[in-house]
């Protein structure tokens, strides 16, 4: 029987391979798992959208139980992140100021346009219409309806709108 010599450790062959495994794993994950977390920032974003709506239902109806719906027309101005208690953990304050920097990932209340601004994170699958790609921008829009016919007052709603229209398309 032939004496064969034992080696230890890798060849540079081998070495190579399990390098290049490794790099084309590494790239498929990063990939997969920032796709994950676009999704994730989108669920947080749609979210905190969702606990705005409900506090302002929450506040038109409050005000229709007290009979002054007349009221409803200045929650278009006020921030709505002060009817949170407490305030989401994204949420970073006020700014009047255009030019002010913004933190992505925050939301933010703009005093002067009476916006609620949201920071994009993570833009490789949004679409904003008009070629912005970072800050999403929502206005609560009063809709008037005709007047209530028992109280005799006027039946208002409102509505958060996107500034701009945006898609968030995020494959599986």
């Amino acid at each position: 029987m032939a004496n064969r010599k034992w080696q230890k450790g890798f060849t540079l062959l081998e070495l190579v391979i399990s390098v290049l495994v490794i790099a084309i794993l590494y790239g498929v994950l990063s990939t997969r798992l920032g796709r994950v977390a676009e999704s994730a920032e989108r669920a947080a974003v749609y979210g905190v959208l969702g606990q705005v709506r409900q506090q302002l239902n929450l506040r038109l109806a409050k005000f229709y139980i007290d009979g002054s719906s007349d009221k409803a027309k200045a929650l278009i101005n006020e921030n709505p992140f002060s009817w949170i208690s407490p305030p989401p953990s994204q949420y970073a304050g006020e700014v009047s100021d255009a030019t002010e920097v913004l933190i992505k990932g925050r939301w933010y209340f703009d005093r002067v346009t009476k916006q609620l601004i949201y920071r994009v994170k993570r833009n490789n699958n949004i679409k904003i219409e008009g070629g912005e790609q970072r800050n999403l921008r929502f206005v609560l829009k009063l809709n008037g309806k005709a007047a209530d016919t028992q109280q005799k007052s006027a039946v208002y709603s409102i509505k958060i709108q996107a500034v701009k229209p945006f898609v968030w398309n995020i494959g599986a």
